[in-house]
């Protein structure tokens, strides 16, 4: 999806569309070409937060995700596709904090919050 504002490519690229976005929320769907890791979803939330309105969406700045908080693998991963919610919880200048979860249909499998630091402009 080459509007979706990350910079990464295949094969790192796990955001594939965008469902729904607002100031607070983003659903995408994810996709990798394995059955991936706990450590492969959690990329794909870092993602995934890309996705989320934000009045700065014109200024692409670099993110590093410096915290993982409750990770939970709720159930063994088969599929290669997901549907990922987000949600922004907390954003105090550049920093921002994110809950989600990971569905396979209806099913979560993960569960969990991460922080990200954006560079400074």
């Amino acid at each position: 999806m080459s509007d979706f504002p990350i910079p990464h490519v295949f094969p790192i690229r796990f955001v594939k569309s965008l469902f729904f976005s607002d100031e607070q929320n983003a659903s995408v769907t994810i996709e990798f070409e394995e059955i991936p890791t706990l450590g492969m979803m959690i990329e794909a939330a870092a993602q995934a937060s890309s996705g989320i309105s934000d009045e700065d969406k014109e200024k692409v700045r670099m993110g590093f995700l410096i915290v993982l908080k409750n990770i939970k693998l709720l159930a063994e991963l088969q599929s290669k596709k997901y549907l990922l919610n987000i949600h922004l919880d907390h954003k105090i200048d550049n920093f921002k904090s994110f809950s989600f979860i990971v569905l396979d249909d209806d099913k979560k499998v993960v569960e969990g919050a991460i922080s990200i630091s954006l560079e400074k402009e």
